[in-house]
């Protein structure tokens, strides 16, 4: 047990920017605990215990070089966090919980992969393949491309300050690992793709949601693109940006998830085009919105326009990378733009502002502690737009490095008016606010695109027998199978990564005799 404990406190790591991801992470972890307050009504002693747990958790994800104690520490993050989840739904806390374990089993592989070819520390690794298996074990638990598919569903439904916690920070110890363990005069292609795709895809998908949440979550895997694309991307100012926009969409998700946690106890409603009087009824949380998605926006002076700047500044020079930076930021400032224009300018009448704010003071209760919470990420927000260095100097070679900010305003401006011409004639890009999201709907029309493909590829006209025969048969076989051996072999998959772990810890032991 003392070799364990010493090798322990030998494994942290608190040189180059990892102390102050760690650091951020304790600021936002206060700012979702500050927000879960008056939102947690039942068991709010376990609730904090739970969080506590899921704090020291990330502090150990991030700062260990050891596989283990990583290993070990992230499903602790993982366990903490599902039952969070708790307080909104069960069946959320086991589609969430076999979802990351299922993630855990590829990462346990890939750091078994790792230490077997003598990386016995978390470092960075040279080997392509090796890279490959860590990036796919990790797709799972923090949304990368194809594997984002659990994010909407599990935000929509969990509680405001969970989903802040998700989005805010869980989703980064993913991509603080990638730090670790992609060389960074190399980068990697495949992330690059995958980032480049997360940005456009989910977007386009943040651009047509009408809930808040759903839109948030789709707008979460877009930014965390820009991450990804970053790191794959290589060099020093790349992965600055990437530590930069971990950051500087850390403080903005987290604000906005509890800024929707309010809304929604406001209006009693997450569509945008219900909110009325926002500004007047809410201030503080209106202020905050606007400067949160401002940042997601690239908005000169904003944490956000400093991560962005640098992710782009890092690219090949030339016309094709200066156009295809300058459409992602469209949408990124087009999907944040729709939804203040939505709340704020929409329908709005501003003609009593000041009497409607007065009466707003007087009439609607003052929620004080999620208004500290909100005041610390606006805080964050401007602090790391006008003080990307970080202090001590973190990222020293930042304090002469020029973001252009003239460039910066022209952008800003160029985006504002295509946004206010797009959104005036095209009604706000109004759409319905879409149904029941959930995992199981995903699941029911991904088999039924493939029984619709297979239907297709047949000439012959067989739906009758296979409705009266075939389906009768699988269906009624399946559902005796399913009932005796599902629950067992569900226990005996997420066995899996325990075992895995077990054998992890015993190399570790063994290596010591």
């Amino acid at each position: 047990m003392a070799v364990i404990w010493q090798q322990f406190l030998s494994s942290f790591q608190f040189d180059s920017y990892f102390p102050l991801l760690a650091e951020v992470g304790v600021i936002l972890t206060l700012m979702t605990a500050l927000a879960a307050w008056n939102y947690i009504k039942e068991n709010k002693f376990w609730y904090y215990i739970l969080t506590l747990v899921y704090l020291l958790s990330t502090l150990i994800v991030i700062l260990t070089n050891d596989w283990f104690f990583f290993l070990f520490a992230w499903e602790m993050v993982t366990l903490a966090t599902t039952f969070m989840l708790a307080w909104s739904d069960w069946k959320l806390v086991r589609q969430y919980f076999v979802i990351q374990f299922s993630g855990s089993s590829i990462l346990l592989f890939g750091a078994l992969a790792a230490n077997a070819f003598g990386y016995s520390k978390i470092g960075v690794i040279d080997s392509v393949p090796l890279q490959f298996i860590l990036i796919m074990g990790i797709g799972m638990k923090s949304g990368l491309f194809l594997f984002h598919f659990w994010l909407p569903p599990i935000h929509s439904e969990a509680p405001a300050p969970v989903s802040a916690i998700l989005s805010g920070w869980v989703v980064k110890l993913g991509y603080i690992f990638l730090l670790k363990i992609i060389p960074m005069e190399t980068g990697n292609t495949f992330l690059f793709l995958l980032g480049l795709a997360m940005i456009v895809y989910a977007g386009w998908q943040a651009l047509r949601s009408a809930d808040l949440k759903i839109m948030l979550a789709y707008s979460t895997v877009s930014q965390l693109g820009l991450i990804a694309l970053a790191i794959g991307t290589g060099g020093k100012y790349a992965f600055y940006g990437a530590v930069l926009q971990i950051i500087a969409h850390g403080f903005a998700k987290t604000t906005l998830f509890i800024s929707s946690g309010i809304w929604q106890k406001e209006y009693g409603s997450r569509i945008i085009y219900e909110f009325k009087d926002a500004l007047s009824r809410r201030p503080i949380t209106a202020a905050a919105t606007i400067l949160s998605y401002a940042s997601l926006g690239a908005v000169v002076f904003t944490a956000g326009y400093n991560s962005k700047y640098l992710i782009k500044s890092a690219q090949t020079a030339g016309l094709l990378s200066t156009i295809v930076f300058f459409l992602l930021g469209l949408l990124s400032f087009l999907y944040a733009g729709r939804v203040l224009y939505w709340i704020f300018i929409k329908d709005q009448d501003y003609s009593s502002f000041f009497e409607d704010l007065k009466q707003g003071f007087n009439h609607y209760q003052i929620y004080s502690h999620d208004i500290l919470a909100l005041l610390i990420g606006m805080l964050g927000i401007i602090v790391v737009g006008f003080w990307p260095e970080m202090p001590g100097n973190v990222l020293a070679a930042l304090v002469e490095k020029d973001f252009h900010l003239l460039v910066g305003f022209r952008d800003t401006t160029i985006y504002l008016g295509i946004a206010a011409y797009l959104f005036y004639n095209h009604s706000g890009f109004k759409v319905e606010a879409r149904g029941n999201l959930s995992l199981e709907n995903y699941l029911q029309l991904f088999l039924n695109f493939f029984y619709g493909l297979s239907r297709k590829s047949v000439r012959f006209d067989t739906e009758k027998i296979f409705e009266t025969f075939f389906y009768n048969a699988i269906f009624n076989a399946s559902q005796r199978l399913h009932n005796f051996v599902y629950q067992d072999f569900t226990i005996q998959l997420l066995w899996i990564p325990i075992f895995l772990t077990v054998l992890l810890l015993w190399q570790q032991i063994y290596s010591y005799f």
